[in-house]
């Protein structure tokens, strides 16, 4: 620690600390952009999609893996970005039920919330409909459009699992001309860079740790410096050299130099004494014990009621088929094709305007 002991060493140690501080907020400082991981329609498609397949109901088996993780990806798109998303149930029959009935009762039953929807595609009626919540962004008339554009044609040729993703692609269109990317949207598919909030307060807290560390630093050097100065001084009435501290307060007229400077530093080692002037022959020796020593001391929403929704408008719209036993111990059941839905509910709220 001695070379601490030179203010000088101490200066430039200091400068040294800063300008790399300053290298370091820069090199960390967010650019213009940075490419994100986005493809075909603003799909972010480094996104888990790890649970989403519970609201996917493929009772018919109709829709293939690829197409089963694609639905997924878009609800993992829409619910980060919108907090909406479209469960999909491709069945046998609607159990006599008509199907727009039938979908919001599935939607109730798995507790859609009221900006989600619910895709029901029957097979055996060649028949789809698509009920929405209370809160969600298109009208009744927009999704008897997108049905009838990109849905009618694929279910009336048995192509259910693009006729479903043809949907999804046109609804994700939608959703980013209307409300943009999320947390994606800069305009160009692209990560926007920190606000200049964001990166003042960064900036700030880097300033804060810095000064702590310059003052460390510095404290130790006038400890060192002032240590080997009070061993030199220590006891000298007028010492020739006035100690100059780095930190100003760490100088004589502070509480911080005076609490060093007044315990005396510990005395030398005594060295074996002889008989005392006072002893006498067959006498004990009755003066002073010893010599006096040194001063010592110390200081320390949901789906609600209304009907809303849309279906095929073709040719008087699809019949219905027979649902069986309903859902008493079905349900979206996540994961297995050919299997129902289940798992945890959107809140509830689902249900007609």
């Amino acid at each position: 620690m001695k070379f601490l002991q030179k203010r000088s060493v101490a200066v430039l140690l200091t400068v040294a600390m800063i300008v790399a501080a300053v290298g370091i907020g820069l090199a960390k400082k967010p650019g213009g952009s940075v490419s994100a991981p986005v493809s075909d329609g603003g799909l972010d498609r480094s996104l888990s999609t790890s649970g989403y397949d519970q609201w996917i109901w493929d009772e018919s088996d109709k829709l293939s893996k690829s197409q089963e993780e694609e639905i997924c990806l878009y609800n993992a798109n829409w619910l980060q970005r919108y907090d909406s998303l479209i469960a999909v149930a491709v069945v046998n029959g609607t159990g006599g039920q008509s199907i727009d009935n039938y979908a919001y009762d599935l939607g109730e039953e798995i507790e859609l919330g009221s900006a989600d929807g619910i895709l029901v595609v029957n097979t055996s009626g060649q028949n789809a409909y698509l009920a929405v919540g209370p809160d969600y962004p298109m009208t009744d008339s927009e999704i008897t459009r997108y049905m009838d554009e990109y849905l009618y044609s694929q279910v009336r040729d048995g192509r259910y699992g693009e006729g479903v993703l043809s949907l999804f692609s046109a609804i994700n269109g939608y959703y980013v001309d209307n409300y943009g990317l999320g947390y994606l949207d800069n305009g160009g598919g692209q990560y926007a860079p920190a606000p200049d909030g964001g990166i003042r307060l960064g900036m700030g807290a880097l300033v804060v740790i810095l000064i702590v560390i310059v003052l460390v630093v510095c404290t130790l050097a006038d400890q060192a410096r002032y240590d080997a100065y009070r061993r030199q001084y220590y006891g000298v009435l007028n010492p020739p050299v006035v100690f100059r501290p780095i930190l100003f307060w760490h100088g004589p007229g502070y509480g911080w130099y005076r609490r060093r400077w007044a315990p005396p530093p510990p005395p030398p080692p005594r060295g074996p004494r002889g008989p005392g002037p006072g002893s006498r022959p067959g006498g004990s020796f009755t003066g002073f014990s010893g010599p006096r020593g040194g001063r010592s001391g110390s200081r320390g929403g949901g789906f609600s009621s209304g009907p809303r929704g849309g279906g095929f408008s073709r040719g008087g719209g699809f019949s219905g088929g027979s649902r069986g036993g309903g859902f008493s111990g079905g349900g979206f059941s996540g994961g297995s094709r050919g299997g129902g839905f289940g798992g945890g509910g959107r809140g509830g709220g689902f249900g007609r305007r």
